[in-house]
């Protein structure tokens, strides 16, 4: 993956809004902290967990909302997919962004963006990819 580093007119521009969260639900370490640790360096609040319950129950059970979640498509316990419909189901309407395996073939990510995706994108999801995904957010605030 590439660099994180901004540029300072980049940052600020991120940082000038209100402050963002985003949900990160991947069972990859690298990945996971990977998109972390870029998405603080926009100023984003971030919250990871390993698995589709974990976010599920984070809706279910808290108050906790977020302005962007990045769903993993395949993961264990509750894979992307039945995650994303669940979340649809209760209503959840932030911005939800699968992200694909390689390994995935055509007509599982077409099933994945069918249950409720907003958008997908085959993994890793670089800087630009993800500076992207906080400006889009960042102008629906």
């Amino acid at each position: 993956m590439s660099s994180c580093a901004s540029s300072s007119k980049g940052k600020r521009k991120l940082n000038e809004v209100k402050k963002l969260s985003v949900l990160i639900v991947a069972d990859d370490d690298i990945s996971q902290n990977s998109y972390i640790l870029c998405l603080q360096n926009f100023g984003v609040e971030t919250l990871g967990v390993r698995n589709g319950f974990m976010a599920f129950n984070i809706h279910d059970k808290t108050q906790m909302r977020f302005d962007l979640i990045l769903m993993s498509s395949t993961m264990p316990i509750m894979d992307g997919i039945e995650a994303t419909k669940k979340l649809r189901s209760m209503g959840i309407t932030t911005m939800i962004v699968g992200i694909t395996t390689p390994d995935d073939n055509e007509e599982y990510r077409k099933e994945f963006m069918d249950v409720g995706l907003d958008e997908c994108y085959e993994k890793p999801l670089t800087k630009e990819i993800l500076q992207s995904l906080v400006e889009k957010i960042s102008n629906k605030i």
